[in-house]
């Protein structure tokens, strides 16, 4: 007989717990997360900004200001002859697919890419700085 009862409670605890389809659920989570984004949006100390006590002694990081350069070489030197080589490896994957006008694009790219580390020097050196970070 306990066996019996157990089967049928676990036949309807299913019914009983969900009550509704999938679907009514997928909602409710949706707009609990909507209404929980909104909240905190709205919240009076999420625009606020956050200050540390003390001076800024941020001129005298040293370390940071090595990897920012270090961020910068990578970027605007390494980077953009890595992108300029994949350019022109697209110009030549398009022109072996017979597409000459996404060819003559990467071509385009190819020498923007090539030329951004020449456009970023002349326009920090108006500046008199030599790369972004100073």
């Amino acid at each position: 007989m306990t066996a019996s009862l157990l089967q049928s409670a676990d036949r309807d605890a299913p019914a009983l717990l969900l009550g509704r389809g999938p679907e009514f659920w997928g909602w409710i989570l949706i707009l609990s997360l909507l209404a929980l984004c909104a909240l905190s949006f709205f919240a009076p100390g999420a625009s606020a900004q956050a200050q540390l006590p003390g001076t800024d002694a941020s001129d005298k990081l040293e370390a940071a200001g090595t990897l920012l350069r270090i961020i910068d070489t990578a970027l605007f030197k390494w980077a953009a002859r890595v992108f300029a080589g994949l350019c022109l490896l697209s110009t030549a994957w398009s022109l072996k697919e017979q597409r000459i006008g996404i060819a003559i694009i990467c071509i385009v790219a190819a020498m923007i890419f090539g030329s951004a580390p020449t456009w970023v020097k002349n326009i920090f050196s108006i500046t008199n700085a030599d790369s972004v970070f100073g």
